[in-house]
């Protein structure tokens, strides 16, 4: 019994130094060289939960720039998607034979 949890108890301290390395070779990946520092003048009336933001204090702002593998992969699904909504509009339009004036209208309205 004392194998059992000795062997169980130095397999967890492994595990446990090896995400205590890893997540400190994560942090120091993040170095301040990968941030860029901008400012902008803003020209426009503030949003109202910005009133109380006075010149010259510090926002976070975030910028969502998409890899071009991502949106490769957007590609492809959004066009997936859209020959498999083509097909079962064009199965729902054979299926509507009972001629009682519910027609489906076929996408592009033709």
């Amino acid at each position: 019994m004392a194998i059992i949890f000795i062997s169980t108890w130095i397999i967890l301290l492994i595990l446990a130094v090896r995400l205590i390395v890893r997540g400190w070779s994560a942090a120091s990946d993040l170095s301040a060289a990968n941030f860029v520092e901008t400012s902008k003048t803003i020209t426009r009336p503030p949003h109202p939960e910005l009133a109380e933001v006075q010149p010259g204090d510090e926002l976070l702002v975030v910028n969502f720039t998409p890899d071009e593998e991502f949106t490769n992969r957007v590609k492809e699904s959004d066009n997936f998607l859209q020959q498999s909504l083509q097909d079962r509009i064009e199965e729902l339009v054979e299926e509507d034979d009972d001629d009682d004036g519910g027609a489906l209208v076929p996408a592009g309205g033709k």
